[in-house]
Formats: C-alpha cells, sequence, structure tokens
C-alpha cells in the first residue's frame, strides 16, 4: 500500500512537472506576437537585453510602422497595439502611449475596454498640456458610455465647460484665425483643433459630422504643412467613410499632396488612376487626367504646353 502510495505520489509529481512546463512553452511562445518577423524579434531582443528608454524606443517605433500596415489582420494588429503599450507603460514612457491607445480606440470601438482606455488616453492628454483633446475624449466618454464605473471622476475632469460637443469643436475652429502668424493662421490653434476633430472621429464614429471635421482637420493640417498628418486623415475618410461625399476630394488632394508636396510622382500617378476608376464621373476627373497627362513636368513647361494650345 505504501508502494502504491509513493508510485501515485511520484506519477502526479510527473503529471504536474509535464503540465508546468507546457504553461510555461505556452508562455514563451506567447511572449510576443512577433510571429517570425525578424526585424521586430531583433530590437525586441536588444530590449530585452537592455532594457531602457532607448531600446524601447526603437521597438515602439518598430510596431507602430508594423501595425500600420493596411494588410495587416485586425486580431493580429490588435496584439501589436496592446505589446507596444504594455512596453511603454514598463518603462513609464507616457508620451508614447497615446500612439498605442488612440489606435486600440478608433479600430476597436466595441472593445469591452474602450470606455477605459478613453480615460485614460484623456488623462495622459491632460498631463501633455493638450486640455482640448482631453476635453473631447471625456465630453465623448460621458456621452457614449454614461454607464463607465468612473463617470463622476471623468465629469470633474474638464477645464471648461462643455454642454454640445458640436459647438466646441466649431469654436475650437474659430481660434484659427485667432492672432495669425505669417501664414495667416495660428498654428497652436490649429494643431489642437486637428487633434480635436480626431479625437471627436474615434469617439462619436457614427456622427454624421465626424467625416465632416476630419476633412476640415486634413485641410488644416495641410495648411500648416503637416502633410503626413493631412494624408493620414484622408486615409481615414476613405477608409471609414467611403460613402461620404468628400471621399473622392479627399482622394484626389491625397494624390495632389503627394505630387506636389512630397514630390513622389510614381505614388501620385497611382493615386489619380484609382480616382479615375472608382469616380470616372466625378467634376474633378477631368482635373485629374490634365494632371496625369502632366505629371512631372515643371509649372512653366504646362504654362507653355497651355499657351501652345490656345495658339493652335
Amino acid at each position: 500500500m505504501k508502494i502504491f502510495k509513493i508510485s501515485f505520489l511520484f506519477l502526479a509529481f510527473c503529471l504536474m512537472s509535464l503540465s508546468s512546463c507546457k504553461n510555461e512553452a505556452s508562455k514563451s511562445e506567447s511572449q510576443h506576437p512577433f510571429g517570425d518577423k525578424a526585424d521586430l524579434i531583433e530590437l525586441l531582443n536588444a530590449y530585452e537585453a537592455a532594457p531602457n528608454t532607448t531600446t524601447a524606443n526603437n521597438l515602439l517605433k518598430g510596431i507602430s510602422t508594423s501595425a500600420a500596415e493596411k494588410s495587416m489582420d485586425p486580431k493580429v494588429r490588435k496584439s501589436y497595439l496592446l505589446f507596444g503599450l504594455g512596453i511603454a507603460k514598463r518603462q513609464n514612457m507616457p508620451t508614447r502611449e497615446p500612439g498605442f491607445l488612440f489606435p486600440l480606440i478608433k479600430d476597436y470601438i466595441s472593445d469591452p475596454k474602450t470606455p477605459a482606455r478613453i480615460d485614460e488616453l484623456a488623462g495622459l492628454m491632460s498631463k501633455m498640456n493638450k486640455p482640448t483633446v482631453a476635453n473631447v475624449f471625456r465630453k465623448g466618454l460621458i456621452d457614449n458610455y454614461p454607464d463607465y464605473e468612473k463617470i463622476e471622476s471623468v465629469k470633474n475632469g474638464f477645464n471648461e465647460p462643455i454642454d454640445n460637443i458640436d459647438e466646441y469643436i466649431k469654436s475650437l475652429g474659430e481660434k484659427i484665425f485667432l492672432d495669425p502668424d505669417n501664414t495667416g493662421i495660428n498654428r497652436n490653434a490649429s494643431l489642437s483643433y486637428v487633434d480635436a476633430c480626431e479625437a471627436y472621429a474615434a469617439v462619436y464614429q457614427n456622427n454624421p459630422l465626424a467625416p465632416e471635421n476630419l476633412f476640415k482637420a486634413a485641410e488644416v493640417a495641410k495648411s500648416i504643412r503637416t502633410f503626413p498628418k493631412s494624408l493620414s486623415i484622408y486615409d481615414w475618410i476613405l477608409e471609414k467613410y467611403p460613402n461620404y461625399d468628400k471621399a473622392p476630394t479627399s482622394l484626389f488632394l491625397k494624390g495632389f499632396i503627394i505630387e506636389n508636396n512630397l514630390g513622389n510622382n510614381e505614388e501620385a500617378q497611382k493615386i489619380y488612376n484609382t480616382f479615375l476608376e472608382k469616380y470616372p464621373e466625378h467634376d474633378l476627373a477631368d482635373d485629374v487626367e490634365f494632371l496625369l497627362e502632366n505629371i512631372g513636368k515643371t509649372d512653366e513647361e504646362i504654362l507653355e504646353m497651355i499657351e501652345a494650345k490656345r495658339a493652335q
């Protein structure tokens, strides 16, 4: 009987050890979501070998770049974003956290953790001296998630009262023209307006004004020459609001910026061709055809060509 008990205990111990080994293996396999992406694994290894803000920043940049790939599966992208957020938190890098929290809100609005993420992002924006965008997030939280467990503390977080979010966004737009600099607009007010419009579209995704605010924000971003921001907003419109009446104009302006401001004629040509395929009857189709015919030419060359046609 004693031998049986010893054998039983030994067997149980072996099973527990085997189970433990399996759990550890599983844990090891799930430590990161990068699969066989060698570049990210290399950055991760460098970070794990010397976990500091430098190696963490390099890793976070790599994660952000990969997560921005349009072909990535949404579930995989989410795992990337969560992993990056965890690294930023572990290394106490609050300025990097919004880069992961924002897409987690924007692209996964139905996630049960969205209210808490909005609350967290609003707090980070306040600490980063961006009260207007923090106000938009908090107002969106109150309007869309009234049962959120921390809603009372959210109500106490505003730096100014907001009765109507649409009127608030409108007032921020009006401030763009107060105390203008040599460009004719107020740059700081413009940046705040763009941020607020993006926050609005993230938390009021089904509001008809969301794409309109985004379109205006893209135009303001273009005015202050933050072209990558304009392009990202136009992509947002095209992806989330393809039926918005200014979606074709957004595609046109995207191509125009890429050609004339960024000098990438090859990419602009692709976008112009896509425009003509999708919107052949649009009012801008003739303009796009003209741009395609003359892509890469200088203003002087185009003027000479126009004058030659007139002469004929």
